[in-house]
């Protein structure tokens, strides 16, 4: 192990055993919500074939002297997309509201229902449940869990590290929603996370090492397995929050996120007011709106012509890349429907009644403008005064304009990721992993220091879910299902046994009747 001494400031190194046989798994961003308005992971049968297959791959190169850790880098659950915030008309940047933590804790109690227990064969479906049915099941944990009981006992030591993300959080500031996770989601008790991991979390966080329920670790860095991980969300000014020592363009700079542990990324931000403020809040009250004022009017033939087709667009909203194209599809295909049935003009009115008002509710949240970074503020302004036009052509194009804007990321060059900062790199990282952007993508670098060459890469995971993609030439959509893991095999010897070491990428792309069922 290094010489704490030794350490960039503020850097704390995972305390794994550099001498034994080591593998480590990252995968990212799976979005696990409560369902409410509409289904972001994957489902049953991908994460059922995926844990599966992992185990196998594990067991086939796993010896009793061997370390697991599988590195959940971020935004695994998602306390953001749910419509519970806006039911409560509590959100996520109300901390002291009274009705934020029981809110809160309602949408984690969901999510261990929808992704902790065990699936029907039938679950799959991508849509908004109705008002009292039972939420489906994506089996997440309990297939993530299953597969840690399998390996548990043929290993010397097997680790869940649940690293912190911007959809995830709120856990940071509610030790109670903390506790479901660990508890339930990941299946570990407070007895289980030995001293090690607390005095880690405690060290890099700057938080209580004595805490029953450790907070998230910002980041996992293990030289043993040359591996720098973290979410990503710190070289992104929308969501990172600006405080009196940083701001994103200061770059990676853990001392000082130490001493004001962490809350850079556990303060609310801009990214909030979007994801909870607009797009969740547009998405719940459309809804609402279409089962109260629209559904009771409508025939049957109507209803199963266009409504339930609509509330499936719904539910889906935030499989689409680029996102806007979801909105845009919404308003196009509600006024299609529209102008098909001159006598039955409600659906469309409500639908963009609906977006109206969502947006000029987000507009006049004070959080919005205060949170925003300076250069939407401009952007805001402008949306703003446009938004009182009734004109529903230059209401896509606002939506165009807010996910363009949303988009905008501090461009961080390579050689400022802290695995291939000069500092860092004598520690041996070769690989830095991250999420955040839901763009999968490596790059290999190359570094003249430390003086022998060596081959570094940036490898991001993207999103593991379900995606709407449009048909070639544009005709039509079709659903697939995406995700990516990071597999290391690290050496029993460190550096000196290079043919001991190597990673892979496992990417699964899948198409079938039961995506494309509605």
């Amino acid at each position: 192990m290094t010489d704490e001494k030794q350490l960039p400031p503020g850097l704390v190194l995972w305390p794994g055993d550099g001498g034994q046989q080591r593998i480590g798994v990252v995968i990212s961003d799976i979005h696990c919500t409560d369902c409410s308005v509409g289904n972001q992971t994957a489902d049953d049968s991908d994460w059922k074939s995926f844990f599966g297959e992992l185990e196998v791959t594990l067991k086939a190169s796993i010896t009793k002297a061997s370390e697991v850790v599988l590195i959940l880098n971020g935004d695994v659950v998602d306390v953001l997309r749910s419509g519970k915030w806006a039911e409560n008309n509590v959100y996520p940047w109300q901390r002291n509201n009274p009705g934020f933590e029981t809110t809160l804790m309602s949408i984690m109690h969901a999510i261990v229902a929808v992704h902790a227990r065990e699936p029907k064969e039938e679950f799959g479906k991508r849509r908004i449940r109705g008002p009292g049915e039972e939420p489906e099941s994506s089996g997440f944990f309990f297939y993530l869990k299953q597969m840690v009981g399998n390996i548990t006992g043929k290993v010397a030591r097997v680790s869940l590290i649940p690293v912190a993300g911007n959809h995830d959080k709120e856990l940071q500031v509610v030790p109670k929603a903390r506790e479901l996770y660990y508890r339930e989601c990941l299946g570990l008790e407070a007895g289980d996370l030995d001293a090690g991991y607390r005095n880690w979390v405690a060290r890099q966080m700057g938080s209580d090492p004595n805490d029953p329920w450790p907070m998230l670790p910002f980041y996992y860095a293990d030289p043993s397995l040359r591996l720098f991980a973290t979410h990503g969300q710190w070289r992104d000014m929308t969501n990172s929050r600006t405080t009196l020592q940083w701001k994103v363009c200061h770059g990676w700079k853990p001392q000082i996120w130490q001493q004001d542990r962490y809350r850079a990324f556990s303060d609310s931000c801009f990214g909030d007011t979007i994801a909870s403020g607009m797009l969740s809040n547009f998405i719940w009250n459309t809804t609402q709106a279409i089962r109260n004022e629209v559904i009771p009017f409508a025939v049957q033939r109507t209803r199963n012509d266009g409504i339930d087709h609509i509330l499936n667009v719904l539910g889906e909203m935030d499989l689409y890349r680029p996102s806007e194209r979801a909105v845009v599809r919404l308003l196009q295909e509600a006024k299609n429907l529209d102008r098909k049935d001159a006598n039955f003009p409600r659906l469309f009115r409500t639908v963009i009644a609906q977006y109206r008002k969502s947006l000029q509710s987000w507009l006049g949240h004070r959080e919005t403008f205060a949170l925003a970074p300076l250069p939407f503020k401009i952007l805001l302004y402008v949306i703003r005064a446009l938004s009182h036009v009734h004109w529903t052509r230059l209401d896509t194009k606002l939506m165009q304009l807010m996910a363009w804007a949303s988009g905008l990321k501090e461009s961080t060059p390579y050689a400022k990721l802290p695995a291939f900062l000069s500092d860092y790199r004598p520690l041996g990282f070769h690989l830095h992993a991250e999420g955040h952007t839901h763009v999968t993508m490596e790059v290999d670098l190359r570094y003249n220091s430390p003086p022998e060459p060596r081959n570094y890469t940036y490898v991001n995971l993207g999103a593991w879910r379900n995606r709407i993609v449009q048909k070639y030439e544009k005709k039509g959509y079709r659903r697939r299902c995406i995700g990516r893991a990071l597999i290391v095999h690290g050496d029993a010897q460190g550096e000196s046994a290079c043919e001991g070491y190597s990673f892979s990428l496992r990417d699964i792309t899948s198409w079938g009747d039961r995506l494309d069922k509605w």
